[in-house]
């Protein structure tokens, strides 16, 4: 009896590590659909198909290796209403659309905050249980101060950048400046102003552009510019704070495009490119499911964390399934000849 059930447990062992490992070429077979003599909605339909065959022989594979094992690929629970209790989290940007959601989803979660914001007035009106205090992303004595003012801080969460969509010859030197000094030079001040107010295991994370920061749009490129910067920045401070015995890190979290009341004029033409705004809410806890998570890296939306991924690794195919379509979409909406939505 005994060798009987060590012979089934090796059984779904091998069974499921076979599985996992076989799902990688499958889903790999999503790099074919570019070169298949199909039209471009059978190319995509196999590539979604490939991807989601890939998924299911993972996860099944994961299944089968045991609890354990799926419990490590788990994505942790923020809703909760105790997921921070006892967590002391800063957030810069905290009277933003995606800033103001994610407060409110950590004080549902019973988290300590401090808010970090340039004016706030917005922010008092709904009476939530802040300690609020200035900060000023183009101001270094500002962010100095700000840091200095809290105590220490499990986590702070960066939701304030800037992204002036139009052709880059029409780029003045105020646009370029501005983009420059909010998405990145602003990210380095804070940093070096609020890592030593970080406790041990602490993250900071920068809510980034759309994409993994990297996925190069046009019409965004200054702004592309800034967040590939500041993706780089993240992952070079990463090795090198485990270099100097630092128990700190940084992450770089890509949420979906929101219906925040800055990208409302442009759901239309996120709707055209295949990616429909979603709920601030929704940001929210993809932002506090990373922050538990502890990632470096976080992509919301399967979609785009495949586009991303393979527009790493091979640009022409992610020209073929579907960038080289948004492009002309953002072209309509943003070239030289048109007219794009005005700002709320």
């Amino acid at each position: 009896m005994q060798n009987q059930t060590f012979s089934k447990t090796d059984w779904k062992s091998r069974l499921g590590w076979g599985l996992a490992l076989i799902s990688v070429p499958v889903w790999c077979l999503v790099f074919l659909a570019p070169f298949l003599p199909l039209s471009l909605p059978m190319r995509t339909s196999f590539g979604a198909g490939a991807i989601l065959l890939g998924e299911i022989l993972f996860w099944v594979g994961l299944l089968l290796l045991g609890p354990a094992a799926a419990a490590r690929l788990k994505a942790p629970k923020v809703t909760t209403g105790k997921s921070f209790e006892g967590k002391h989290i800063g957030i810069v940007g905290a009277s933003g659309g995606l800033g103001l959601a994610i407060v409110e989803a950590l004080v549902r979660e019973r988290a300590e905050i401090s808010a970090f914001v340039r004016n706030s007035e917005p922010l008092a009106v709904f009476n939530l249980p802040l300690d609020i205090h200035d900060l000023d992303l183009e101001k270094p004595e500002s962010i100095t101060a700000a840091a200095q003012a809290i105590q220490k801080l499990d986590a702070l969460v960066v939701a304030a950048g800037v992204d002036i969509r139009k052709p880059f010859l029409s780029q003045t030197d105020p646009d370029m400046t501005q983009q420059i000094t909010l998405n990145l030079l602003g990210a380095f001040r804070l940093v070096q102003a609020f890592a030593p107010q970080m406790r041990p295991g602490g993250i900071i994370a920068f809510v980034g552009g759309f994409g993994n920061g990297h996925l190069a749009l046009p019409y965004y490129s200054v702004g592309v510019a800034t967040r590939a910067g500041l993706a780089a920045f993240c992952e070079s401070l990463n090795r090198e704070f485990l270099l100097e015995g630092q128990d700190l890190r940084l992450a770089y979290l890509c949420p979906e495009p929101a219906e925040t009341e800055t990208e409302r004029p442009y759901a239309e033409i996120w709707k055209r490119m295949g990616t429909p705004p979603v709920a601030p809410a929704q940001v929210a806890n993809f932002v506090l499911r990373s922050l538990l998570s502890q990632k470096q890296v976080a992509v919301m939306g399967i979609q785009t964390m495949i586009i991303s991924k393979i527009n790493a690794l091979w640009p022409a195919a992610a020209n073929a399934l579907g960038l080289r379509q948004a492009g002309k979409v953002l072209h309509e909406a943003f070239g030289s000849q048109s007219s794009p939505p005005s700002p709320l």
